[in-house]
């Protein structure tokens, strides 16, 4: 494209998000701050020849007005709040970013050994003086760390984030298994197997360490209930990174509460801070934050010291789109993913 590519902003970005995209931007795109980020004054700006909006455009005024506009593109992997009945009307690609998922599967590899070796349990200990050693008498607070080598790891989404957690784990002589909604006719390394959705329990069931790495969908949410943690054993453990609303709130609480299985740790959750209360417990109606076989983290997964690395996918593609090249990462709306 010859003419100058013109973004319109329709989410507000931090200062050092706005100069890190920029820097990273060909010279000829156009990055458009509108005045205000209301639906009123975005809706005004998408008229003035803009050719992608970078965010989540929230109305139909938007998008009615937006004659010139060809991508939506997305600055972060998940698109569960999307309107997708609304955006299958119009003609516009919707891509997001997937450039995250390596430090998130980092993250989620963390995490699993963090409530493995009971970190975060000894350290709250230790900080009272209390060494945690077998005892016969009064309260035993014994918990031997569990190992990973040679364990079987299940992986609920071999998307990105699923396929960089087989990659990291491989290495401890693993047998990991992947359940993914796309059928492959060969496993692909470094897996044991791949299965489809209907093998879940069954997989579930073999766990010493189960990862949930899907996107939230109709076809996903609650998917993790008292079905699923019934099947595994009681030594195992269980990680999100996905979205909480992929598991069963309850039904998560009452398997860690009465010690079902091992221990969890999760960084999504039920509940989280507004700008008018920033501080919040991770659930309004259960005191997950009392249990001790839980490692809780405050939706950290994405985010790096020093890089901004969901963003980098939008930016690839942004430039793509002014270089005439194929989009990555475009969005299937009527699979909401």
């Amino acid at each position: 494209m010859s003419e100058k590519i013109r973004v319109l902003l329709v989410k507000n970005f931090f200062e050092k998000d706005i100069e890190y995209i920029r820097a990273r931007l060909l010279d000829s795109v156009e990055i458009i701050r509108p005045s205000e980020f209301t639906p009123e004054t975005i809706a005004q700006a998408v008229k003035d020849n803009i050719h992608v909006v970078l965010g989540e455009p929230k109305t139909k005024a938007i998008l009615d007005n937006a004659s010139s506009l060809k991508l939506i593109q997305i600055p972060w992997t998940g698109v569960d709040r999307l309107n997708f009945d609304l955006l299958k009307q119009y003609p516009f690609l919707v891509c997001n970013s997937h450039s995250n998922a390596r430090i998130v599967a980092e993250y989620a590899v963390a995490m699993m050994f963090a409530i493995a070796k009971r970190l975060a349990f000894h350290d709250r200990y230790l900080r009272r003086g209390k060494w945690c050693r077998p005892t016969q008498q009064g309260e035993n607070l014994f918990f031997p760390p569990e190992p990973v080598y040679q364990k079987t790891i299940v992986i609920i989404g071999y998307g990105a984030i699923g396929r960089n957690i087989a990659e990291m784990l491989a290495g401890f002589s693993a047998k990991i298994i992947a359940i993914d909604v796309k059928p492959c006719n060969k496993t692909p390394q470094p897996l044991y197997k791949l299965l489809g959705p209907e093998k879940m329990p069954d997989a579930a069931a073999q766990a010493d360490f189960l990862f949930t790495a899907v996107p939230l969908t109709e076809h996903t949410r609650g998917m993790i209930n008292k079905n699923v943690f019934e099947k595994m054993k009681s030594t195992a453990y269980f990680i999100n990174t996905s979205r909480g609303e992929v598991v069963v709130e309850e039904d998560l609480y009452n398997v860690l509460k009465n010690r079902r299985i091992a221990g969890a740790a999760i960084d999504t959750w039920y509940n989280y801070p507004k700008a008018s209360s920033p501080d919040a417990l991770p659930s309004l109606k259960f005191p997950f934050h009392e249990l001790d076989n839980l490692v809780l983290s405050p939706h950290r997964a994405g985010f790096a010291r020093g890089a901004m690395p969901h963003l980098d996918d939008a930016i690839e593609n942004i430039n793509r789109f002014a270089a005439g090249k194929e989009l990555i990462n475009i969005v299937d709306l009527n699979a909401g993913f």
